[in-house]
């Protein structure tokens, strides 16, 4: 079992998290400088360089309940919250969005997604938002990457597949795109776009311009609704042994 698997769920998660609020923010009119507030306040906080040093000790994988609340105590770092069946409906979409991005990957690496992931959500970002933290977490990965053999990356490929191997929510982007079947497996990847092949980790929404509701049921991003709080101070999660120190830009 590879004890890197941590960061690169946490990473990816919130990479995914982060496309989501940004649609929300947008599609609810929220005025620029709030939604760039939330944004920044947001990825300050996911990509803080003493969460990620904490992250990328070698350990085992996180438990579901440990990530699920760390996203969504990260998410509450600002002045915008998610309420729990919105919460609920976001975790759907970032866990199954990826877990299709990590099936169908078969000429791309983990590493390679986890960039385009963080170059991505980099895009999305104010002009005056400093890119430094984006670079700190890039190298944290390519150090990794530089270390790993073989072995290695396939032992992190199976601790991240065992990871999200009970997750099987039908996502109705995933299914208006072609990408998911209405059993809720996915389609393999020769039946594919190639440039969703060629792209993976990057903003899937922005492929996404019909408003059709594939199923009733399926999660999707306008289930997913931003009320105003006041900013947390500092969060501390203790779960299962699991301890991560959440860190609050200024």
């Amino acid at each position: 079992m590879s004890h890197f698997a941590t960061p690169f769920i946490v990473i990816n998660l919130g990479c995914e998290m982060i496309y989501v609020i940004d649609q929300r923010l947008k599609t609810q009119k929220v005025p620029l400088d709030k939604s760039e507030r939330v944004l920044t306040d947001i990825v300050s906080v996911l990509l803080h360089p003493k969460l990620l040093d904490e992250l990328f000790i070698p350990q085992p994988a996180a438990t579901h309940a440990v990530i699920k609340q760390l996203l969504q105590d990260i998410s509450a770092t600002s002045i915008m919250k998610l309420d729990d069946y919105s919460m609920g409906k976001l975790w759907d979409l970032m866990t199954m969005i990826f877990k299709w991005q990590l099936s169908v990957a078969t000429n791309q690496n983990i590493f390679d997604i986890s960039r385009r992931h963080l170059r991505s959500v980099a895009t999305l970002m104010p002009e005056y938002f400093s890119r430094e933290i984006f670079e700190n977490a890039l190298k944290k990965i390519d150090i990794i990457a530089q270390k790993f053999e073989d072995d290695d990356y396939n032992c992190l490929c199976s601790a991240l597949i065992i990871w999200f191997s009970e997750y099987h929510t039908k996502i109705s982007v995933l299914l208006r795109l072609g990408l998911q079947k209405k059993d809720g497996t996915f389609c393999l990847p020769y039946t594919l776009n190639p440039n969703f092949l060629k792209k993976l980790g990057e903003n899937i929404y922005k492929y996404d311009n019909t408003k059709k509701r594939e199923d009733e049921y399926c999660p999707d991003t306008s289930e997913i609704y931003l009320v105003r709080i006041l900013p947390m101070e500092l969060l501390r999660l203790e779960h299962s042994n699991c301890c991560y120190q959440i860190y609050v830009a200024d």
